[in-house]
């Protein structure tokens, strides 16, 4: 895993965070996450770490809703705090064989502070492993939800109905920057970190990204227009003008039956 370089204010308060947390006897293990561990953090970022508990202490923290820890006391800077998550060696199995891309992406870089369980960083590896075997038919559904979008923006500018456009277009590049991340093997981290995971892919439409805020600032139809065409032409296209709506039927329109509802459509 990559070791970040960490700047001195964030060293001095992750010793002072490792020294709270090792007198705690029912922590195990204490590990680095976030934008420091992934190399995108700026001067004012936070320390993002993982507190690693029993099975069923963190099973218990779940059900009580105090999954999470925050402190600014632990922290040597100004407006700086330290976020945290309470996870266990079950929640790691689970997310190495059947966890979402943002959950793996969470433990992409990640370093063991301290732990008493030697078996950890194994833990972590399979845990950000990039769900190979799946790539394929994740291009495919991808694919799909990129031309609903697509039909979707046409809807919008038909109607001149901005609130749907700018949705739609938050979709389209969303989904479009997804088939270019999974051809690429690479996890999508969650929005936040999207694009400076996407600019860093070997393997990428020249002016994807360009583009993308481009039309995040103003979607215009010509804009639109180029993105899908600089996506359609990237590589071999897997779903046709017969299937897509099928594919994004089952995942958009009756994800429910087989699962809770996202929280969108509650």
């Amino acid at each position: 895993m990559m070791k970040a370089e960490i700047l001195p204010h964030h060293a001095t308060t992750l010793r002072r965070t490792v020294e709270h947390f090792e007198q705690d006897p029912g922590v195990t293990g204490l590990i680095l996450g976030g934008s420091i561990a992934h190399g995108f953090c700026s001067p004012e970022s936070d320390v993002d770490v993982m507190i690693v508990v029993s099975d069923e202490e963190h099973r218990d923290r779940l059900r009580a809703g105090r999954a999470c820890f925050f402190s600014r006391e632990l922290c040597t800077y100004e407006g700086g705090y330290v976020d945290g998550k309470y996870v266990s060696a079950a929640l790691l199995r689970e997310v190495a064989a059947r966890g979402s891309e943002p959950a793996r992406y969470a433990f992409k870089d990640a370093q063991v502070l301290f732990s008493s369980d030697p078996s950890l960083s194994a833990l972590l590896e399979r845990a950000a492993r990039y769900p190979v075997e799946d790539k394929a038919s994740r291009i495919v559904r991808f694919q799909a939800q990129f031309e609903a979008w697509r039909w979707y923006t046409e809807e919008a500018l038909k109607r001149r109905d901005m609130p749907l456009l700018r949705t739609a277009v938050s979709k389209l590049t969303l989904f479009g920057g997804r088939i270019v991340l999974a051809h690429n093997e690479l996890l999508y981290p969650y929005h936040k970190w999207f694009l400076r995971v996407l600019e860093a892919a070997p393997d990428t439409p020249a002016g994807v990204i360009p583009l993308i805020q481009a039309l995040a600032a103003e979607p215009t139809s010509k804009g639109i227009e180029q993105f899908v065409r600089m996506i359609r032409e990237y590589r071999t296209w897997d779903i046709t003008e017969a299937t897509w709506s099928a594919q994004f039927m089952q995942d958009s329109e009756l994800n429910w039956l087989n699962a809770p509802p996202p929280i969108d459509d509650l």
